[in-house]
């Protein structure tokens, strides 16, 4: 794989492609590559609220109302 498109593909991350490497670095044990998918995904989820992060990639939130302030008040420390 040529660097210039593994550059070019972090600066505009795709989401298919980015499920696509990490799997296929995960599964072909590619440490350098699965760094780097990781990186680039944990760049898609940083500074997002859990609202952005689920339009991001398409996640259904299924909590309750209940449910979800639960979840907050377990976790208060990242929410601050």
């Amino acid at each position: 794989m040529h660097l210039s498109y593994l550059c070019s593909w972090t600066a505009e991350p795709n989401l298919n492609t980015n499920h696509l490497f990490l799997q296929a670095a995960n599964y072909l044990n590619i440490k350098g590559l699965l760094d780097l998918t990781c990186r680039t995904v944990a760049d898609m989820i940083k500074g997002k609220t859990p609202e952005e992060i689920r339009k991001t990639f398409n996640i259904k939130n299924d909590f309750t109302p209940e449910e979800e302030e639960e979840v907050r008040r377990e976790n208060q420390w990242a929410f601050e």
